[in-house]
C-alpha cells in the first residue's frame, strides 16, 4: 500500500479578484470535483490570508484510477476561469520542519 501524499502549493491574488476567486470556489463543478479524486486526491483545502492563498493537496496514488479519462476542455476552462484571478500562480512550498509521533507524559 502506497502512503498518503501531501503537498502544499501558495498564490497570489490580484487584490481586485479576491471575491470572483472565491465565488468559483464556492460553485466548483460537480465534475472537476469527480476528476480530482479520479485523480487519488482524497482532500485538498484551500486557505486564505489577504491575498495570499494556501493550498492543502492530500492524495492516495491506490485510489487514481488508472484508466481514468482526462477532459482537457474541462480543465483548461477551469484554469482560465481562476486564472486570471491570480498575480503570481501556484507554486510549491518547501517543508521546513516536522514534530511527528511522540507521546506526551502526564
Amino acid at each position: 500500500m502506497e502512503a498518503r501524499i501531501t503537498e502544499i502549493k501558495v498564490a497570489h491574488l490580484h487584490p481586485d479578484q479576491v471575491e470572483r476567486y472565491e465565488q468559483l470556489h464556492r460553485d466548483i463543478p460537480a465534475m472537476n470535483e469527480k476528476h480530482m479524486r479520479e485523480a487519488g486526491i482524497v482532500s485538498l483545502r484551500i486557505f486564505r490570508e489577504g491575498l495570499t492563498l494556501f493550498m492543502i493537496v492530500e492524495s492516495d496514488p491506490s485510489q487514481a484510477l488508472p484508466e481514468r479519462v482526462i477532459d482537457h476542455h474541462l480543465e483548461e476552462e477551469w484554469h482560465r476561469l481562476t486564472g486570471v484571478c491570480f498575480s503570481e500562480i501556484w507554486q510549491d512550498a518547501c517543508e521546513i520542519y516536522r514534530l511527528q509521533g511522540g507521546n506526551l507524559i502526564g
